[in-house]
């Protein structure tokens, strides 16, 4: 049962985008009820925590009155170009917040300082018709040519943010905040309705120039928050892959703005890198090791529709390592042979030590999952039936 408990954390973590700024009605409760910061950024006695942490990774949540906090402003920032892209942008924000908050002495909640308005208006365009305290967006004034070499593209196109709390005598004190950027590696667009989408392809160079400065904007009005004049802010720079990529996109650079800083002066390049298998990395033994496990579960059944593998890297290190196999099965025998013959293969070729996780789907859904901890000996599995 422990697999099924992760899979339904994960899939409840998968909800998680970026915060609202609640206003405060009466007794520290906004008008949905939830939970407002203080201007110290501490939540009353009445925020608790939940204290179960299925793994040592995750972050434990807080919650109001016995109720999870969702963010009001989750459905704007879920605009990328994929599924896939939306579980990186997220999954990825939150490694960057395990190297500097740690899951131990931490607790999370999703964002309650950004509200619903100031996304909106960071993720349009600069608009220099704006009335003064207005705010602007982050994205470049646009350019009227409708030629494509020549229009002004969309750069920024999601922002998340994550907060996090340490308990105090008073409550729960805000310790730290993250915020990602999602950044365009293509802008898809249209110059007239009906039209043909086209495309502008912006390289990393320009993506880091344009990150950089909205980042420091961004923290520049955070700092004149309440509550957020001096706790760490974290800002990350996620590539979304184009629409037609399976793999997602990554982080590729990160930066830090501590002691009150209104800018951050110290940006980190990051070594973050995925593959599909086996449409590449071909030359490496993961890719050799995969394919030799296709190879073997291929043979086995007759009616596989595919075996592919997504593989996650940081300094050009296998970190993890997701399988997905489509069937179809026609008895619940073969469910079982065929579950238990895809253990002792992925025993036998897949790579040791790092995460892997499998799952075998048919066009009934999920029909079972084998999973395996980084540095496990063995994996573990559930057939859904």
């Amino acid at each position: 049962m422990k697999i099924i408990k992760q899979v339904l954390l994960l899939g409840g973590m998968a909800l998680l985008v970026a915060g609202c700024s609640p206003e405060v009605v009466e007794d520290d409760q906004t008008a949905d009820g939830s939970q407002s910061p203080t201007e110290e950024g501490t939540v009353s006695q009445q925020t608790e925590a939940i204290q179960t942490q299925l793994r040592n990774d995750y972050y434990r949540p807080l919650l109001t009155d016995g109720t999870y906090q969702p963010s009001q402003s989750r459905g704007i920032t879920q605009n990328l170009h994929s599924t896939v892209n939306l579980k990186y942008f997220e999954s990825g924000l939150f490694d960057l917040a395990r190297e500097e908050f740690d899951t131990e002495t931490h607790y999370f909640q999703e964002g309650q300082y950004i509200d619903s308005n100031v996304v909106t208006a960071w993720l349009s365009r600069e608009n220099p018709e704006l009335e003064e305290g207005e705010i602007q967006g982050l994205n470049p004034i646009a350019d009227e040519s409708e030629k494509p070499d020549e229009r002004n593209p969309i750069y920024l196109q999601s922002i998340l943010e994550h907060n996090f709390y340490q308990q105090t005598t008073e409550g729960y004190q805000l310790s730290g905040m993250t915020i990602g950027l999602a950044l365009n590696s293509v802008d898809y667009y249209r110059t007239e309705i009906g039209g043909p989408v086209l495309e502008t392809k912006i390289d990393r160079e320009t993506l880091i120039s344009q990150g950089q400065a909205m980042g420091n904007e961004i923290v520049r009005q955070l700092r004149e928050m309440d509550g957020l004049s001096t706790i760490p802010i974290v800002i990350g720079f996620y590539e979304q892959s184009t629409r037609d990529d399976i793999a997602g996109g990554v982080y590729f650079q990160q930066g830090m703005s501590q002691n009150g800083e209104k800018t951050i002066s110290n940006w980190k390049n990051l070594n973050h890198d995925r593959k599909v298998f086996p449409l590449e990395g071909s030359e490496s033994n993961e890719g050799n090791s995969f394919a030799n496990f296709k190879s073997e579960v291929e043979t086995f059944f007759p009616n596989l529709s595919g075996v592919t593998g997504i593989a996650s890297y940081t300094d050009d290190v296998m970190m993890h390592l997701k399988i997905g196999i489509t069937t179809q099965f026609y008895s619940q025998g073969e469910m079982i042979a065929f579950t238990q013959f895809v253990n002792e293969m992925a025993d036998t070729y897949l790579p040791p030590n790092i995460p892997i996780e499998i799952t075998i789907d048919s066009m009934l859904g999920t029909e079972a999952v084998l999973y395996r901890e980084a540095g496990g000996n063995s994996f573990e599995g559930h057939i859904l039936y």
